[in-house]
């Protein structure tokens, strides 16, 4: 008799470099809500910033035209993530973190 055992998985630990990762040239906080739902995060909506799993903070910020996010642990440890929203400008989508 053969016994198949499936991998256990392990639950992705939640970042705000994979949270950024995802919100990458999103510039719509409803879309992006929807983007972080359908990648299994329970999120929840406050203004301009959206809370995932109660661990990441995410806040969307525009100004003269150009949107990007600032993405950081919800306890305030570092570093902050920020990343643009446009996706005509590959630059603009992933600019990198601040320690």
């Amino acid at each position: 008799m053969t016994h198949t055992h499936a991998a256990a998985q392990e639950p992705e630990v939640i970042t705000a470099e994979v949270i950024a990762k995802t919100l990458a040239g999103i510039h719509l906080i409803g879309y992006a809500r929807r983007a972080l739902e359908q990648a299994g995060w329970a999120t929840r909506l406050h203004s301009n910033r959206i809370t995932v799993n109660g661990a990441v903070e995410a806040l969307l910020l525009s100004s003269n035209g150009h949107g990007w996010w600032q993405v950081y642990a919800a306890d305030g440890t570092p570093p902050v993530w920020t990343v643009g929203t446009r996706h005509d400008q590959a630059a603009s989508c992933w600019i990198g973190c601040v320690e």
